[in-house]
């Protein structure tokens, strides 16, 4: 998970992102390069994209955009998420440990989960157009995980959880934050001429 370093004020900094001040400013950027740098070239993750072996582990439904929540409840969402879903998959390597229930506002905020494809080994595809995930066959002994929010004519809004090989987590989600950095520069090079808000 990301952690918060630094003091308060307009821009708190995340490993690997910023919140709030002028992180969309035309001239900032929103994702930190990581101190080694990006782990693959612009080309590539503009282009044909990065892929990795991984695991998908199913999503929960997340009823209420990330958006509105603060950095701690989105925190506690994935993890909640990934905790409910490690539960409920046989042989999931997270699923061992001991929680605590979901809170009260966590229950509002996470809906049903779809297991439709859990523990099906999946090849992951960043690129700045999109994440694609497509069945492959892998095997893993020890696991990470990686969640992240997106929406999707199936499952709406929802919180997908994918179990990554020991190391690789990291690895996904710094080429997922080169990716959207990426996309973040085409944009302020080519801005659309009307944008409208609406609810993600």
């Amino acid at each position: 998970m990301n952690k918060l370093s630094g003091g308060g004020g307009r821009r708190t900094r995340v490993e690997g992102g910023q919140l709030g001040g002028e992180e969309w400013t035309r001239h900032g950027s929103f994702v930190n390069k990581p101190t080694r740098g990006w782990l693959h070239p612009n080309d590539k993750v503009m282009g044909p994209g990065v892929s990795y072996l991984v695991r998908y582990m199913g999503c929960v439904e997340v009823l209420q955009s990330m958006r509105a929540l603060d950095f701690n409840t989105r925190t506690q969402v994935t993890r909640e998420a990934i905790s409910l879903v490690c539960e409920a998959v046989p042989g999931a390597k997270g699923a061992t440990r001991r929680r605590k229930p979901c809170s009260r506002p966590l229950s509002s905020i996470l809906g049903r989960s779809n297991l439709k494809f859990a523990g099906m080994p999946i090849t992951l595809t960043v690129s700045t157009s999109s994440l694609n995930l497509m069945a492959a066959d892998c095997k893993q002994d020890t696991a990470e995980y990686v969640a992240y929010v997106a929406k999707d004519p199936v499952n709406q809004r929802a919180c997908h959880i994918l179990e990554c090989p020991e190391g690789l987590a990291q690895d996904v989600i710094s080429t997922i934050g080169q990716a959207f950095e990426l996309r973040f520069k085409q944009y302020l090079r080519n801005p659309p001429k009307l944008v409208t808000p609406h609810d993600r």
